[in-house]
């Protein structure tokens, strides 16, 4: 039985299907590992979350930002918006279950056994692995029924640093943010949600939220959609999931391999890659 990690599919069903040929995957012995933003940008995220759903225990998914990002557009919090490409799932007759199955999902998934942990974006320095299951676990309660139009409606404040003392949606948006959306982050550990591009490119303060000093969970192997597009040289006990023009699964094992397929043209043009 093998474990295969998978990064921001993002829509792109047909390029899901094709990674999933070249590693020869089988169902009935093989695991998959979803590292969130299934859907979305790529023109059928219908049909992915049906493929994903149906794989059953055979799969896991932990949320991204689209994901997010979908919760809100279907209980009318923000509009759709011209590079949304998530009409025909919000138009489906099972949207509703679709929905219900994904917000059961949680931020962040480790597996004891397999000695890896997958999270969207990544973990802040400050926490350490149990308080990262604990602040993980507090939105994934509010994320069930009759509770989670509260933590969606709530506006996103302009948090980006972790402190103890936090309190109610700033310190639930802080999670959310944090495990879904951070890339970059200052020396001083202050959060950037929005800078892409390699390394390379970037001012000597900003660096992966991976490579600050002092990190509690850098004994931890994390798998982590790169996003960014960080473009880093290999660091340790860190796997991030190329996402751009690629589409990639990570091999779990002492030695994990890293597969990668093109995206198909159609779904590269849709994505803006």
């Amino acid at each position: 039985m093998t474990t295969y990690a998978i990064g921001s599919v993002n829509g792109c069903y047909q390029s899901l299907l094709k990674l999933l040929e070249k590693i020869q995957f089988d169902p009935e012995n093989d695991n998959l590992w979803f590292a969130g933003n299934l859907i979305n940008k790529g023109p059928e995220s219908l049909a992915i979350l049906k493929f994903v759903k149906g794989l059953g225990k055979k799969a896991v998914t932990v949320l991204g930002d689209q994901e997010l990002r979908l919760f809100r557009l279907a209980n009318g919090f923000i509009p759709l918006e011209a590079n949304d490409r998530l009409a025909e799932l919000l138009d489906a007759p099972d949207r509703d279950e679709l929905l219900k199955w994904l917000r059961q999902k949680p931020l962040i998934h480790h597996d004891a056994k397999l000695n890896f942990t997958l999270v969207h974006s990544g973990i802040p320095a400050e926490w350490s692995f149990s308080q990262t299951l604990t602040f993980a676990y507090e939105v994934e309660s509010v994320l069930l029924p009759g509770k989670y139009q509260l933590l969606l409606e709530n506006p996103e404040p302009d948090q980006s640093r972790w402190h103890a003392k936090l309190r109610g949606w700033k310190r639930l948006r802080f999670i959310v943010n944090a495990c879904t959306l951070m890339k970059y982050c200052s020396q001083q550990g202050k959060l950037d949600f929005k800078t892409l591009g390699p390394i390379s490119t970037q001012t000597q303060d900003l660096v992966p939220w991976y490579r600050l000093a002092n990190r509690l969970t850098a004994d931890l192997n994390i798998i982590f959609a790169d996003d960014a597009d960080f473009q880093d040289d290999d660091f340790p006990g860190i796997y991030p999931l190329p996402a751009q023009a690629s589409l990639s699964a990570l091999k779990l094992g002492t030695s994990p391999e890293l597969i990668s397929i093109a995206r198909v043209e159609q779904e590269l043009e849709a994505i803006g890659c």
